[in-house]
């Protein structure tokens, strides 16, 4: 009689949380719905303590077309004050633009030193709000358990895994296709975060051409549709978020990537509608990040 009634006791306990989860993210767990996808990322935002737009300057200059052959653009796309590289998730991510070759056909060699800073970048966001909240999402709806180190496992199985674009060559790995850039067969692969862009610009590599569409996020930012050439190679269209951090943009995917997989995964940010995108690349038996980011 004993072991039933405790039995019963935690089946009650068990439901108390399920129901609280549900009012929470407005889904039951185990199944993702639209509401709780607006609704998390609405949480998100609000909480990206690390946001860099009020020193981040955005330089629209002229609209432009995905077919243009000429520069609509003189000024730099981006001018980002000193304080916005002092955030710690921005400086950590700076610090491994010199960890990865662009050429998707040459093989990359992981060192100590490089995996010490993946780790130290995964360990920064981990330890912020924005990923607080998207390990008990995640969690919620049986995507995770819920502690940090299987989140942090998680994270880097999606992001760091090497893998190979073409070839056999491994030359790959979500985190630079998304974070950095590639160049793939000659053409630009990735470049959807704004902190290697405006990088970039600054060491005049990156030349940004003009913009095809703009979605401005209150204080917190911008979302993108540029044109642009990058290492002398003109990419027609690319989008990314502007003056976010890297958390809330690697929380948006991961979650987008775990939920609507190779579809349009409709959030909102500051009541705005965005789709972000994900594609999955298949390696070893394992589903990993191929591509991410938002549309407009």
């Amino acid at each position: 009689m004993a072991t039933r009634t405790v039995t019963a006791v935690a089946a009650c306990v068990l439901l108390v949380i399920l129901l609280c989860s549900v009012a929470v993210y407005g889904a039951t767990p185990g199944r993702v719905t639209d509401e709780a996808l607006r609704n998390i990322s609405e949480t998100l935002l609000a909480n990206d303590v690390n946001n860099a737009a009020q020193h981040v300057r955005v330089n629209y200059q002229s609209r432009t077309r995905s077919n243009s052959i000429t520069d609509d653009a003189p000024s730099p796309f981006l001018s980002v004050g000193s304080r916005a590289l002092e955030i710690t998730t921005v400086a950590k991510v700076r610090r491994m633009f010199d960890n990865y070759i662009a050429d998707t056909g040459i093989n990359e060699q992981v060192t100590t030193q490089e995996v010490s800073e993946e780790n130290g970048l995964l360990d920064a966001v981990i330890a912020t709000s924005v990923m607080n909240h998207t390990l008990n999402f995640l969690a919620t709806h049986g995507l995770v358990r819920r502690n940090t180190n299987a989140l942090k496992s998680l994270l880097r199985e999606l992001w760091f895994t090497m893998y190979s674009r073409g070839g056999g060559k491994m030359g790959s790995s979500a985190f630079e296709h998304v974070f950095l850039a590639e160049l793939k067969r000659g053409e630009i692969s990735g470049m959807h975060n704004w902190i290697f862009f405006s990088f970039e610009e600054a060491r005049n590599t990156a030349d940004y051409m003009g913009y095809i569409r703009k979605l401005e996020l209150g204080n917190k930012g911008a979302i993108a549709k540029i044109h642009y050439k990058w290492s002398n190679v003109v990419k027609p269209v690319g989008s990314m978020f502007v003056g976010t951090s890297p958390e809330l943009e690697m929380a948006l995917y991961t979650i987008c990537f775990l939920t609507r997989p190779d579809d349009r995964c409709q959030i909102t940010l500051g009541n705005k509608v965005v789709t972000i995108r994900t594609h999955t690349f298949r390696y070893r038996g394992k589903n990993l990040i191929g591509s991410a980011f938002p549309e407009i």
